[in-house]
């Protein structure tokens, strides 16, 4: 098959037939819990952790803090990553779906995690979220036009500057340890809990999958506690959304997210360095004319992903 060739269903396999499936409130409650529980565990780990090390277990970190206290921070942002998200969303799968199809190990048939997906699809994956940048700066233009609630202002003012001293990077091995944790644990994290159980749950009650999506969106973007940041994150999360539903796999979303935050982080390390003069913690204003065509570019590149991943008959579970 060549790379234009449009994926026929012979290129994946039928799966086994599904067996019956846990309720949606069930499912959705468990993953709520088994987060609560995988945020404090991590809260326990890290003041374990803290005391042992000599740490400063209030430090709230600022711009300008030094390597020690950036180290901390990211140590305690990845804990609860680790714990609160790939833990919490891993084990609900794998709880409720390791036996929902007659294979052995079937959790993976209802994640659509089984099969990586051909490049090209990645690659326009990929595509999408480029395309999509000047349309989702514009959103957030919009979004600073609402007005906010005094003490919403504090907590968003208190999350930038720790967001800054967390981009403050002086060397090779700060960018790396950024990347991990702002690009590649919430790829997999976020991916599996918002896409993989919140969206796939509420498309087994509403008829409509675009709703469905529009409505994981919101809720991906509200859980983050940001909302300088609603509108543009949960744009980011519909694409997001979107690509996991067209192409059925949860690998594309994955690899998605991992370039959207993974971009940011490289754009910031290039500024801090010298070789750009883009500044991505200052407010970018984008002319409507430019999110304009970015919509149009965003249309364009999912019109192409449909033609080239063809919806098929789900036999996944869900």
């Amino acid at each position: 098959m060549t790379e234009n060739e449009p994926i026929v269903e012979q290129d994946y396999p039928r799966l086994t037939p599904r067996l019956p499936q846990p309720s949606v409130p069930m499912v959705l409650f468990t993953q709520l819990g088994l987060f609560l529980l995988g945020g404090g565990l991590s809260v326990i780990v890290y003041y374990v952790l803290g005391t042992l090390l000599g740490w400063n277990l209030n430090l709230l970190l600022q711009a300008d803090s030094p390597l020690d206290e950036r180290i901390q921070v990211r140590i305690q942002l990845a804990l609860g990553h680790f714990f609160g998200f790939l833990v919490s969303g891993g084990l609900t799968v794998w709880f409720f779906y390791r036996g929902i199809t007659q294979q052995q190990t079937s959790w993976p048939d209802y994640l659509k995690s089984r099969y990586w997906p051909k490049p090209s699809i990645l690659l326009m994956g990929v595509l999408l979220m480029l395309s999509a940048i000047p349309l989702v700066l514009f959103s957030m233009n919009i979004n600073q036009l609402i007005p906010l609630p005094a003490s919403f202002q504090t907590a968003e003012s208190q999350s930038a500057e720790i967001l800054k001293g967390l981009l403050q990077m002086e060397s090779g091995w700060e960018f790396l340890s950024n990347l991990m944790l702002i690009a590649v644990l919430p790829a997999l994290g976020e991916e599996l809990i918002f896409r993989g159980v919140v969206q796939q749950q509420i498309m087994r009650i509403v008829a409509s999958p675009i709703v469905a999506i529009i409505v994981s969106a919101m809720i991906f973007s509200a859980a983050h506690f940001q909302f300088e940041g609603f509108l543009p994150r949960m744009l980011l999360g519909f694409l997001l959304g979107w690509l996991y539903w067209q192409t059925g796999n949860f690998w594309v979303p994955v690899v998605g997210h991992f370039f959207n935050n993974g971009l940011q982080v490289l754009g910031q390390y290039l500024y801090r360095n010298d070789v750009t003069a883009i500044d991505l913690e200052k407010d970018i204003q984008v002319p409507w004319i430019f999110a304009a065509i970015s919509l149009f570019m965003v249309w364009a590149v999912m019109r192409l992903i449909q033609q080239m991943t063809p919806k098929l008959p789900d036999n996944s579970g869900v």
